[in-house]
């Protein structure tokens, strides 16, 4: 199948290509544009590791520190020994917080949604506020005008994804079941925003 997205290419500063690619909607045939917003899925990660580290500058977050300290109600005894850094890493071993760890954390990697949104969670802890809240501030800080935070059953500006099967492009209308996976793969974006 053909491409269908948008590109932006910059080198110390300056723009040397961007373009955009195909269609938001399949069904109405409308062409996808330079500005067009996406939910920029697992790169919504390193905004939570932002969010975190600003709270260990604070003093309100220790990495060193196991996880029980910020989610006492966690259901596994790995919560003692499971610290803010192995979850920042992928270094815990997490699948699921109701399954035993695959490995000792801090001796092996396993890459997942888990940790994040766990660490989204500690980062609601230490300042009793919401994710989605801080998330949107930095945006702000930083002069991110479209980038913002998803939220179920709110109307936003953003590209609809498409499922490929085959190359059939099915609509899905929501892409997570809950707010809960926003620190792990909600953020929404555009490439300037991005770069």
């Amino acid at each position: 199948r053909s491409f269908n997205g948008v590109i932006l290419i910059t080198q110390n500063g300056k723009t040397k290509y961007k373009n955009a690619y195909g269609y938001s909607n399949f069904e109405k045939k409308t062409p996808l544009t330079i500005k067009d917003n996406f939910i920029i899925m697992s790169n919504s990660k390193q905004i939570t590791a932002v969010l975190i580290l600003k709270e260990v500058e604070k003093g309100k977050i220790d990495l060193k520190s196991p996880v029980r300290k910020y989610l006492p109600d966690l259901p596994k005894s790995w919560a003692d020994t499971v610290t803010v850094h192995h979850l920042l890493n992928f270094s815990a071993g997490i699948t699921d917080i109701d399954k035993p760890l695959l490995f000792k954390p801090g001796s092996d990697f396993k890459y997942g949604n888990t940790p994040y949104i766990m660490l989204g969670k500690i980062i609601e802890k230490v300042t009793g506020r919401r994710y989605i809240d801080l998330a949107n501030e930095l945006f702000k800080e930083l002069k991110m005008k479209y980038t913002f935070c998803f939220e179920q059953d709110k109307l936003q500006n953003r590209v609809q994804g498409y499922r490929n099967t085959n190359n059939n492009f099915a609509l899905v209308d929501k892409p997570f079941e809950s707010n809960d996976i926003v620190s792990a793969a909600g953020i929404i974006s555009n490439v300037a925003d991005l770069n």
